[in-house]
């Protein structure tokens, strides 16, 4: 089972020096309101992607007073060890993977995968699709090999599309792109599609045994299905040059979730939004264990807030079913200790207690 062995943060956000090497299964960070808590599983989050889900902004990830933020650690993967860092300075966010300077961002997400119950973890539910589908970006990553470079053919056809649009191009130079922005969306789709419907029931499963209640998804491909996408592109030219955008396609692809057949974002109580968008959580790292992609770490802020305590059970215990490495901030930990068999690290003033 791949893990972090270590972790190393200097001058990230409140946190001035953290220095631990965590348990292999669960730990639960504690602390007061504004200790860094958060920030501790941010800089894990930094680790594996690159960049924060705390906004865009990377200057504000660097400490007062401080001239760059520096994050490190050790994964173990079955005998190797992987050596991975991160320096923030200035707008410049710089990765080292095994000493060397500039290792990719894909190769570090696959050496560490990481999934995250944040505190807006309801908003794969209650929001637009967004999270949604880099949720299944990120899985379909993972799983399929082929799935980044079609990405990356995919995304480059349509900002060259789009860029004709907004420039008011002739027509003949728009429709120039619709071959291969068809070919490029469909290829990725198709892919997409596949992981869609292998992690849909074990979406189900786990809702169901989360909350007692089924629920199911409506996939969208980012286009009505009665055409082929050519065929929407061509029909839809006028309407995209006139919103300077390319309407239809993958970009635009939603899961549509569903509780007892209806739409969730509009009968789901907020316990219910919480557990709905762990089941998609705890689904993906399932299919990922299972597929011999990797054993994702499990990030949980606050998790059982929203929860009454039979379901805050019921989700602790499916979050140690995944046997995946769990890092679980609170404030109040109670509730964690009598299930989890945690790890206890505190953090007063920025560092570790």
């Amino acid at each position: 089972m791949a893990y972090l062995k270590d972790l190393r943060v200097s001058h990230l956000r409140v946190l001035e020096a953290v220095d631990f090497r965590p348990d292999p299964r669960a730990n639960l960070i504690t602390g007061h309101n504004g200790a860094g808590k958060t920030t501790v599983l941010e800089a894990i989050f930094l680790l594996s992607r690159g960049r924060s889900f705390r906004g865009s902004n990377v200057r504000q990830l660097i400490g007062h007073g401080a001239k760059a933020a520096q994050v490190g650690g050790t994964v173990v993967d079955g005998e190797h060890n992987r050596r991975m860092a991160l320096t923030v300075s200035g707008n410049n966010v710089r990765t080292r993977l095994d000493g060397a300077e500039g290792g990719r961002r894909a190769e570090l997400a696959r050496i560490l995968p990481v999934l995250n119950l944040d505190a807006r973890v309801m908003d794969l539910v209650d929001r637009g699709p967004e999270r949604r589908r880099l949720l299944l970006n990120w899985v379909t990553f993972h799983v399929e090999p082929t799935f980044n470079q079609a990405w990356r053919r995919f995304r480059r056809t349509l900002k060259q599309r789009n860029a004709s649009l907004r420039e008011g191009a002739r027509v003949p130079a728009i429709v120039a792109w619709d071959r291969e922005f068809s070919v490029a969306a469909e290829e990725m789709e198709g892919l997409r599609r596949a992981i869609s419907e292998r992690l849909r029931p074990r979406f189900a499963r786990i809702a169901a045994g989360l909350m007692g209640l089924s629920a199911d998804w409506d996939y969208y491909p980012g286009w009505p299905s009665d055409d082929t996408l050519a065929d929407i592109l061509k029909a839809g030219l006028d309407g995209d040059r006139r919103q300077g955008r390319t309407r239809f396609g993958p970009q635009r692809s939603d899961l549509i979730l569903r509780l007892e057949s209806k739409r969730a974002r509009y009968v789901a109580s907020r316990g219910q939004q919480k557990l709905l968008a762990a089941s998609l959580m705890l689904a993906a790292a399932e299919l990922l264990e299972e597929t011999g992609s990797g054993k994702p770490l499990l990030l949980a802020d606050e998790p059982l807030v929203e929860l009454d305590d039979r379901h805050a059970k019921k989700l602790l215990n499916a979050m140690l079913e995944t046997k995946a490495q769990l890092f679980i901030a609170a404030v109040e930990t109670e509730r964690y200790r009598g299930v989890v068999g945690a790890s206890e690290i505190g953090l007063r003033e920025g560092a570790l207690v």
